[in-house]
């Protein structure tokens, strides 16, 4: 494996061309043939990285959570040793889960959330260690995957893992700002490359870094939510936005200079104060609709109260008719009674003292 770039490279390849030139046409044309393959020789992936390097642990949690919006529509988790791989779990959404069976009783996926699909370990030994790949497949977004390290301990000493006794620069902010946190190395380094990290105790988690080319690149966790700038040549900075709870903690700069020179920084990032539930936008919408609900509520009652009352006042009318009627019909009958009574004693001759009587109909 060529140990410098591909420019260190091809000036050497451009030199023995050279070289041969005068010696054999047919070696000039075999080397032509390498200027033009440079990067069938030069192996490494410039930008080529792990997301999230952990210690071994007994009872471990390998996190992968997708940060997009979209349908998930599967994911997977897969180890990765050389050229081999090995599956592990298989999760299509919203039910079907197929574990591998090496791996049946010693680990489990996380349900909490549909985007939030860690592999649990239980009892894990050393032939945990190694890389393990998690890949989400989403509509509209595609593939995203997120790529992890398990290390033991002793074999952590290449990674930067929390020392207690870091001295680190101190910044506190408050939930939902944007935090701009400084690397700071000597003007006369010529940088080549700044990487930027979070560091924990059991866990390092790689936010970004620049390349020699320019170019940046981001951890799968911090894509979208942090901006690196790495313009200046005395200082990187490292731009977390919409800052939450989640954010606090210590960060870890590294500068690797060409001369040789490497520099880091370490600085602390507090958070006060709770983080807010709900926003002011989310209490006014709140707020409306509770004043709606409650205007539809009172509508409603009012609506019912109404509906009922004009029921009882159509009863009560209906009861009147009823009893006027009866009362009418009931007077009718005794008035038609006494007026028989009468023809009858006219007709019979007899004679009888008019009587009045005080007839009430009901």
């Amino acid at each position: 494996m060529w140990p410098g770039n591909s420019r260190n490279l091809q000036d050497f390849l451009t030199h023995v061309a050279i070289a041969l030139l005068e010696m054999d046409c047919l070696a000039f044309l075999t080397v032509a043939v390498l200027l033009s393959c440079t990067s069938c020789i030069f192996v490494p992936l410039e930008g080529k990285h792990v997301d999230s390097t952990m210690k071994l642990a007994r009872d471990m949690t390998l996190e992968c959570v997708y940060p997009k919006i979209g349908r998930i529509i599967q994911m997977s988790w897969r180890k990765e040793n050389n050229s081999s791989k090995e599956k592990i779990a298989v999760f299509r959404l919203p039910y079907d889960l197929s574990i591998a069976n090496g791996y049946k009783t010693r680990v489990r996926i996380s349900n909490n959330t549909t985007n939030n699909k860690s592999l649990i370990f239980n009892n894990a030994d050393e032939e945990d260690t190694g890389f393990y790949l998690c890949s989400f497949h989403a509509f509209p977004h595609g593939i995203w995957e997120k790529q992890i390290q398990v290390v033991q301990s002793d074999d952590s000493k290449s990674q930067v893992f929390l020392d207690p006794d870091v001295t680190a620069d101190s910044q506190v902010t408050k939930p939902r700002r944007n935090v701009t946190i400084m690397c700071w190395h000597d003007s006369d380094i010529t940088v080549n490359q700044v990487i930027w990290e979070r560091v924990q105790v059991d866990r390092v988690d790689f936010i970004g870094q620049c390349l020699e080319s320019g170019l940046q690149v981001y951890g799968s966790d911090y894509e979208g939510h942090v901006q690196i700038d790495c313009a200046t040549e005395e200082y990187s900075t490292l731009v977390l936005w919409n800052v939450s709870a989640s954010d606090a903690g210590l960060y870890h700069c590294s500068c690797f200079g060409a001369n040789g020179k490497n520099e880091s920084g370490w600085t602390k990032l507090t958070i006060t104060g709770n983080v807010p539930l709900i926003s002011m936008q989310h209490i006014v919408f709140i707020a409306g609709a509770s004043a709606i609900l409650i205007i539809i509520t009172l509508a409603s009652v009012v609506a019912i109260a109404y509906h009922k009352r004009k029921k009882n006042k159509n009863k009560r009318i209906n009861m009147m008719k009823i009893f006027y009627a009866q009362r009418s019909h009931n007077c009718g009958c005794q008035h038609k009674a006494n007026v028989n009574r009468r023809q009858n004693m006219a007709s019979s001759g007899e004679t009888q003292d008019e009587i009045y009587e005080n007839v009430k109909c009901s």
